[in-house]
């Protein structure tokens, strides 16, 4: 018979009498894990290249509607914050872009992307003013009789704001506003300077508190129709206005062109050229 030992006994003897146990910890990675994080977010909190030289203004063809974006193409989820409840069945629950089309594209200068970061945040000001702010227009009916406005005939209307847009375009690029960087210093020996700004009209310069010389970023207006520019009252020197079916699109060569083309077109285009120097000489 095999003899077992005390179960308390044999508990005593697994303890190490007399000698301390350290504990090993590991460096734990959380430190690491933050200073990574941080990284993405400073990265991911920088614009991008030649991020706000423009401005792209899209048009609801049927209600009226402007959305203001830096992008070609409209994101729905950030169209849609642009877009106020005016009443039931008049703010769209998705975003159909069938009913959106370009009205306009803003352009600024190479470099400029401040400018035209500022002048997109002014934008957005003015459309929330419009839509918050309002006369007696949007109360009554104008006419012989003087009736008031139903809340979706009042709705319909402060959805309709291409109009607004127009003339809320032309004033801010005219300058209108505080702390609008559309105004820039102008230092008569740089010729960087000069050839951004709109330094020949009296209107488009102005001083600073301090004496400095300010002067308006220069700026194009496309239009899909050229028509709808006249909807403001007037436009500033600074603004010149072309059409997107008259811009010309220029290819520019490559070097490595001759390279990319295929062997066997370069062969049969050869024999092409061969064939016909060889009638030319008969």
């Amino acid at each position: 018979m095999a003899l077992r030992p005390n179960s308390i006994t044999a508990q005593l003897a697994k303890l190490s009498l007399g000698i301390r146990r350290a504990s090993i910890r590991f460096s734990s990675s959380s430190t690491r894990t933050k200073e990574e994080k941080r990284q993405r977010e400073l990265k991911a909190s920088q614009f991008p290249p030649h991020h706000g030289e423009k401005i792209w203004i899209f048009n609801h063809f049927l209600d009226g509607m402007t959305v203001y974006t830096h992008n070609s193409v409209m994101k729905a989820n950030k169209a849609l914050r642009q877009i106020p409840f005016n009443g039931k069945k008049l703010r769209p629950s998705k975003l159909r872009k069938d009913y959106w089309r370009p009205m306009a594209m803003i352009q600024f200068p190479e470099g400029c992307g401040d400018v035209g970061r500022s002048v997109y945040q002014r934008l957005r000001e003015c459309k929330k003013l419009h839509e918050l702010s309002w006369g007696d227009e949007l109360f009554y009916e104008v006419g012989d009789v003087r009736r008031p406005l139903t809340k979706h005939e009042r709705g319909k209307r402060l959805n309709d704001q291409k109009a607004n847009t127009v003339a809320d375009v032309a004033a801010v690029l005219g300058g209108v506003g505080k702390g609008s960087r559309i105004w820039r210093a102008v230092s008569r020996g740089d010729p960087a300077d000069l050839a951004i700004v709109e330094a020949g009209d009296e209107g488009s310069l102005r001083k600073d508190a301090d004496g400095t010389a300010m002067a308006l970023v220069k700026a194009e207006v496309w239009w899909v129709d050229d028509q709808d520019r006249n909807y403001a009252q007037k436009w500033p020197a600074n603004v010149t206005h072309h059409r997107f079916d008259q811009a010309m699109l220029e290819k520019y060569p490559t070097e490595d062109a001759e390279e990319q083309r295929v062997p066997a077109e370069i062969e049969s285009e050869q024999e092409l050229q061969k064939g016909q120097g060889e009638r030319t000489t008969v």
